[in-house]
């Protein structure tokens, strides 16, 4: 494993993939040279235990180990690198440039869908909420999921085409729901929220977004979101924000008190947080 890292390619490569998994065309713009000389990169990572090698569709994507004493090595080793490294900074940017676009095009059913409303029915209050918006949401099991969370289902989709496929899904499922094309100022504050990014053009629609959906929020409101991995990994100052970090401090900021937060591998990198409007620690106290 050392053998494998102590090279300043590979470990240039170890730490693109510690943010998600990449194709080798990506990786390739990412760090500047041809693929056949970062494909040979990947192969003595990935015999080293290192690295994974995945298959998704027409795609064979790389991304680190996840387990066993790989794991720790490279996570161990990967923190001790300077986070305002010029290299380090320089590859992300690139990498955010060169990387595919993952995002759905349509709401549709998938393994990630279902991943998603997993880990939220996991996290989910044991007695059903009064109202949940459900904001832009791509995957379809997002929908059945936020059935089983609250007794009133509002739906905020800006396209009409997103709409008129979420109706047929709710029609087919005998969900009961309103659907809306913007989130409005209307009616009472509700007691949670699902907000979907993976369909979002860029990372500057996650603050906005977080923000928005606070002020439509009771005190005490139940927050989930789902966003792209590479959302959050960028350059802020000197510093590449590590996106875990990246995301407790967005919820911060937008007045959201992290809970539970889970990295999701399942055709596309994303994050799923659990969250919770600070409002409520503040009465607590």
């Amino acid at each position: 494993m050392l053998r494998a890292a102590g090279e300043s390619t590979r470990l240039r490569l170890l730490a693109l993939c510690a943010v998600r998994e990449w194709s080798v065309t990506e990786l390739a713009a990412s760090v500047g040279q041809s693929e056949p000389r970062v494909s040979r990169h990947l192969k003595v990572l990935c015999d080293a235990g290192l690295l994974r090698r995945v298959r998704r569709g027409q795609w064979v994507c790389y991304s680190l180990a996840s387990e066993g004493e790989a794991a720790w090595f490279v996570s161990t080793l990967l923190s001790r690198i300077d986070g305002s490294d010029v290299v380090r900074r320089r590859d992300a940017q690139r990498a955010a440039t060169s990387a595919r676009d993952l995002r759905p095009l349509a709401p549709r059913a998938s393994r990630l869908g279902r991943a998603i409303a997993g880990f939220i029915h996991d996290s989910a209050p044991p007695v059903p909420v009064g109202r949940l918006l459900l904001i832009e949401p791509m995957h379809l099991e997002l929908i059945d999921a936020a059935a089983t969370v609250a007794r009133r289902l509002v739906i905020v989709a800006g396209r009409a085409a997103n709409r008129e496929a979420l109706r047929e899904h709710c029609d087919r499922r005998g969900i009961d729901c309103r659907l809306n094309a913007q989130l409005t100022i209307e009616g009472s504050a509700a007691q949670a929220a699902i907000v979907d990014l993976t369909g979002a053009k860029s990372a500057d629609a996650v603050d906005a977004a977080l923000h928005a959906v606070r002020r439509r929020l009771a005190p005490a409101a139940l927050l989930w979101v789902v966003l792209p991995y590479e959302f959050l990994e960028h350059v802020r100052g000197n510093v590449v924000a590590h996106p875990i970090t990246e995301l407790r401090r967005l919820l911060a900021a937008a007045g959201f008190s992290t809970e539970k937060l889970k990295p999701i591998d399942e055709d596309a990198h994303v994050l799923v947080a659990h969250a919770r409007h600070r409002a409520s620690t503040v009465s607590a106290a």
